[in-house]
């Protein structure tokens, strides 16, 4: 996998504005944004550079995105979700992601790359399960001792 220090962002313009880095804490107990496109932070409302993810989401929230970016930095693996979530608004906003570890050589991963295409918003529907998600997909990307 590559580390953080050879991914620039600009070499994926047609990316850029969905991309997000994440920076590993104490092997996962948490995770810091270093870098956040412009449709991600329109998506939350805020700059999302700096702070703590932790911070950002509700409890439950933010332990499930922990798990699947536990599991990408210690495997490592790769990972892809398709999800819809309620905005403020009474809308509803579909996401599917793809998210990958980055780090150096065959040690743990120590940032995770992650790009988002948000489509159009809709009409809530009736129900939106509790976690928003209707399909996760998982790669192993080293082979099994």
């Amino acid at each position: 996998m590559p580390s953080f220090g050879e991914f620039d962002p600009v070499d994926v313009p047609w990316a850029l504005s969905r991309l997000y880095v994440v920076r590993v804490i104490d092997g996962g107990a948490d995770f810091v944004y270093r870098l956040a496109g412009e449709a991600i932070n329109e998506r939350h409302g805020l700059t999302l550079a700096g702070k703590r993810s932790s911070d950002l989401f509700p409890l439950e929230v933010t332990r499930q995105i922990f798990d699947r970016w536990r599991r990408i930095i210690s495997e490592p693996a790769a990972c892809y979700t398709d999800s819809e979530h309620p905005t403020n608004a009474g809308w509803r906003i579909r996401g599917r992601r793809v998210v990958l570890p980055l780090g150096i050589g065959e040690g743990p991963a120590d940032h995770v790359l992650g790009m988002t295409i948000f489509d159009s918003p809709s009409e809530v529907p009736s129900a939106i399960n509790d976690a928003g998600l209707s399909d996760v997909r998982w790669v192993r990307l080293r082979a099994v001792d």
